[in-house]
């Protein structure tokens, strides 16, 4: 007889584990993971455990609770006594949650899909219950071994490298912009149809260097840039424009901040696309990186932050150390 598979469901709370408040607002993270279980119509079907890890919302989300996740994560993985994980999590932070573990975790022996909810579990057409139920088959699934941290959500499967929030109310509420999902679950079936590239995975730290973001946008003010830079980061993330420009003035702050030893990455503010040395006027990504800045292609600068921080908490805050946490490589077989 075939065994059942063994599922750990990670509560952290969120939409997906809201209750009704006394005011008619929803009150995030206060239904416990095993009443949400209670409710997929799973019953017998797998043998899914319940860990409440922290119960919030996800604006309260942060390093500590990424590095203790993580943690977790490898504990079972280790355990050898589950087959997959999912973490259930509120839709705000939820890309960023899901990057941090696919920056440090190895998913080629176990499973891990992350999933929330855009309604509250007692509101009207609540995607709560099936996304949770859809997020424990899809770790049941054997096709899900070595594709990275997955998320799921209204039965689009995305890899957590490039999954975004792009709605904040739809059903359907998160998108990999340009590049579509990864595939889809229908009916118990993962249909997989295209497999992410990925970068190095890196080490889970006991702590997390501050690292910053430093919005680009038409008329910027180098004084915003420069009280950020002086205010001591470890590193910083320019949201660069197009290509990875930025306003003219701020390239000697920039410069500035490197030569004391600030590490600064560039990516793009655009939805999909390459930083890329394509012009010559002030400003450009070839002006910041002859003053030492590197350029980062295909992250979204919360993203990028993360692996920076990650990058910088390994050790090596040299150069071409930290252009090598960000070369892409193909996923295979």
């Amino acid at each position: 007889m075939t065994r059942l598979k063994r599922i750990m469901l990670l509560s952290t709370g969120g939409t997906i584990a809201s209750v009704p408040g006394a005011e008619g607002r929803a009150i995030a993270g206060a239904m416990p993971g095993e009443e949400l279980l209670s409710r997929t119509g799973l019953n017998g079907r797998m043998e899914v455990k319940v860990e409440s890890l922290f119960q919030k919302g996800s604006n309260a989300i942060g390093p500590a609770e990424w590095m203790q996740l993580a943690a977790r994560c490898r504990q079972l993985a280790a355990s050898g006594e589950i087959d997959g994980v999912v973490v259930t999590h509120g839709t705000d932070t939820l890309e960023d949650t899901a990057y941090y573990l696919q920056c440090v975790l190895d998913t080629s022996q176990m499973p891990i899909v992350v999933t929330g909810s855009q309604r509250t579990p007692h509101a009207p057409g609540s995607d709560a219950y099936v996304n949770l139920r859809h997020a424990i088959e899809l770790a049941a699934c054997e096709e899900s071994l070595g594709l990275g941290v997955l998320v799921l959500f209204n039965q689009s499967v995305f890899s957590a490298t490039f999954v975004r929030k792009t709605s904040s109310f739809q059903l359907h509420g998160f998108d990999a912009p340009g590049l579509g999902a990864m595939g889809m679950f229908d009916e118990g079936v993962f249909h997989l149809l295209q497999r992410p590239v990925s970068l190095p995975m890196l080490p889970n730290p006991d702590k997390l260097p501050r690292v910053d973001i430093l919005p680009a946008y038409g008329g910027a003010d180098p004084s915003m840039a420069r009280a950020i830079l002086e205010s001591g980061p470890a590193g910083a993330v320019i949201d660069g424009l197009g290509r990875g420009q930025v306003p003219p003035d701020w390239v000697p702050v920039v410069r500035k901040a490197i030569d004391a030893g600030i590490v600064v990455a560039v990516c793009s503010s655009t939805l999909h696309g390459a930083t890329h040395q394509s012009y010559e006027y002030p400003g450009t990504l070839h002006d910041l990186e002859n003053a030492g800045a590197i350029g980062v292609s295909h992250l979204s600068a919360r993203k990028a932050r993360i692996r920076l921080a990650l990058s910088i908490a390994a050790g090596d805050k040299a150069a071409s150390s930290i252009r090598a946490a960000f070369q892409w490589r193909p996923t295979h077989d």
